[in-house]
């Protein structure tokens, strides 16, 4: 069953720039009982490689908005390292008066719910051919690395709503931009761990990233063929779903 996911987190992200950390960690915790704290550091790496082949794609076809690339970048990549290499560390046992994993889950389905509210709720929105908002988009992109940098989340299911709404790309072009980013941030979150001496086990690591690249690869076949509104509304109920799976997972393990 771990493997299947995996192949299918490869396919959510080569057809919308997103979902594979969102489904990798609570597959990970959920169905091989890891850590949530390690189960971050695994999806950013299956999530890094995966995201590279897709972006690889993207390329050729030059759907890819370097200038949205640079706004994010510029500051995502700072604050999850950050994030990774010297909060993640000092994490305290109980927040707020919940265990640590069920936080962290539960702040996991905060997120998600509040993405997909954005995305659902979202106008359509022609293309301008030209971003915008680069000030925002930096500081957005702050936001996203610490999230990124806890959750363990390439940052994709927020990337690709602000890329539509700030930077005034159609969702392909978003999608595109978005996996740059994702593979980008994803692989300093796992640099930030290996310096700071996490163990992977890299059997089960490697065996995941096959599957989810070979998935990806096939997503992102499958996009040409597809509406960017239909991807958009899709994506929205994907994460919506998830959203509400992993929240109520938690809530019912604390009552």
């Amino acid at each position: 069953m771990i493997y299947i996911i995996g192949v299918l987190i490869g396919i959510s992200l080569g057809l919308i720039g997103a979902g594979g950390a969102i489904v990798a960690v609570p597959a990970f915790v959920y169905l091989e009982g890891i850590p949530p704290t390690l189960a971050s550091g695994y999806a950013l790496f299956v999530v890094a490689i995966a995201s590279a082949v897709a972006s690889a794609q993207y390329m050729r076809q030059r759907l890819v908005d370097w200038r949205s690339v640079m706004a994010f970048g510029s500051t995502t990549i700072v604050s999850i390292a950050i994030t990774r290499r010297v909060v993640m560390p000092v994490l305290p046992d109980v927040i707020a008066g919940i265990p640590r994993d069920s936080a962290l889950m539960l702040a996991f389905a905060a997120v998600l719910l509040t993405a997909a509210y954005g995305m659902l709720r979202m106008p359509p929105k022609p293309h301008t051919g030209e971003p915008a908002h680069m000030g925002r988009l930096a500081a957005y992109g702050t936001i996203i690395g610490v999230i990124s940098g806890i959750l363990g989340v390439g940052g994709g299911f927020l990337m690709t709503p602000a890329l539509v709404l700030w930077a005034g790309l159609d969702m392909k072009r978003a999608v595109a931009t978005s996996l740059v980013l994702i593979s980008a941030n994803s692989a300093i979150g796992v640099a930030a761990d290996l310096s700071g001496g996490v163990a992977y086990d890299w059997s089960f690591v490697r065996a995941f990233t096959v599957l989810t690249t070979v998935g990806i690869i096939t997503g992102t076949a499958l996009s040409r063929r597809i509406d960017g509104q239909r991807l958009k509304k899709s994506f929205g109920w994907f994460i919506l779903a998830i959203g509400i799976a992993v929240a109520v997972r938690e809530l019912s393990g604390l009552t």
